[in-house]
């Protein structure tokens, strides 16, 4: 689907990472096998962070909507939706967006979304944002979106390869603006629903419930948050459909590849960003690729992690054009060009959850 969006902008994203930092030589059994070095090598695999067994999402999203609040950075009267992207729902029922909204005092008026979406959640949950705030003169989305696919209540045996994962979470505020601002932001989405068995967690759901059988299988240690993945068709997937749906929304906004200043991709590893990057010809130093190794994969919390990780300075000091990209589980494939700068903040916090 095509979007033609006018007037918007982000204005400051926050990352809340977990206390508990782990390495991948922690984590495997053996992390000098030649198979565990080569994935470290290629994949990226370094340290991530781990919440506690008891901390869920609205946990980690409530721990930085009160520092922003506290710190003078957002004012709750200001607060016209609240839009939450994640696989790790804190219930079935109530939503995390109406416990924030309850947590917070907000409106009876203000617009409460959840979105069950991964690898492209990000872009997906700021297209839902911008839609919102066509509605919204004077009021701003809180856009939350990251995972805690890694949380464990309590130690657990080695593995004999990496696991999926990297707890986090994100708040991002996006607003209208002046009309000499972001004038023309387009946006992408597509979906094979066809291609869907490519990334599955099977377990959890209505159609596969967990059941004492279930907790005692090999899907024991993460049995509602392992991830299978068909690792070769995924990156087939993302090389293939990917750069085309760059090129396109590049060329339909009037500018060449070269003229962006960043490529603010999801993050599913080092080396399928490395091969996107050469797919699309545009300099390594354009496309941050390093969030694997320090943060971990946290689905539509790698994108946010990046600006405030790798690009944090300069979305903070100037103007910046930008593709913002995720690729994954759906399969779902989804781009936006604006530009992004001078954000009131663009940083990292460690919570204690």
């Amino acid at each position: 689907m095509e979007y033609h969006f006018s007037n918007k902008k982000i204005t400051g994203v926050l990352s809340v990472l977990p206390e508990n930092e782990y390495r991948f030589e922690d984590e495997v059994a053996n992390p000098d096998d030649p198979k565990a070095r080569r994935l470290k090598k290629i994949i990226g695999f370094g340290t991530r962070r781990r919440v506690k067994g008891d901390t869920t999402m609205s946990d980690l999203f409530l721990f930085g909507l009160k520092k922003l609040i506290a710190e003078g950075k957002l004012n709750t009267a200001d607060i016209g939706a609240v839009v939450v992207v994640t696989l790790c729902p804190d219930y079935f029922l109530p939503q995390i967006s109406t416990i924030i909204h309850g947590e917070l005092g907000l409106s009876r008026d203000v617009q409460c979304i959840d979105i069950p979406q991964a690898c492209a959640g990000y872009v997906v949950g700021l297209i839902e944002s911008f839609m919102l705030l066509e509605h919204m003169k004077d009021k701003k989305v809180i856009l939350c979106s990251g995972e805690i696919l890694c949380r464990k209540s309590g130690e657990e045996p080695r593995v004999e390869e990496p696991s999926f994962g990297g707890d986090i979470g994100n708040i991002t505020v996006i607003e209208n603006c002046e009309s000499g601002y972001n004038p023309d932001i387009y946006a992408r989405s597509y979906y094979d629903g066809s291609a869907r068995e490519n990334l599955v967690i099977r377990y959890g759901g209505f159609r596969n419930p967990m059941t004492p059988e279930v907790i005692a299988s090999k899907h024991s240690n993460t049995p509602c948050t392992r991830v299978d993945m068909d690792g070769s068709g995924v990156f087939n997937f993302v090389q293939k459909e990917v750069p085309p749906m760059i090129k396109e929304i590049a060329e339909v906004s009037g500018h060449s590849l070269d003229e962006f200043d960043h490529f603010l991709f999801h993050q599913p590893n080092k080396f399928m960003l490395q091969k996107l990057a050469a797919a699309l010809e545009v300099p390594f130093d354009k496309v941050p690729m390093d969030i694997t190794e320090k943060l971990g994969n946290s689905d539509s919390g790698t994108i946010p992690a990046v600006m405030t990780s790798d690009v944090n300075e300069y979305l903070i000091q100037k103007d910046n054009l930008c593709c913002l990209s995720g690729f994954g589980g759906g399969l779902t494939w989804a781009a936006i060009v604006m530009n992004v700068g001078h954000l009131d903040f663009c940083e990292n916090v460690v919570s204690n959850l």
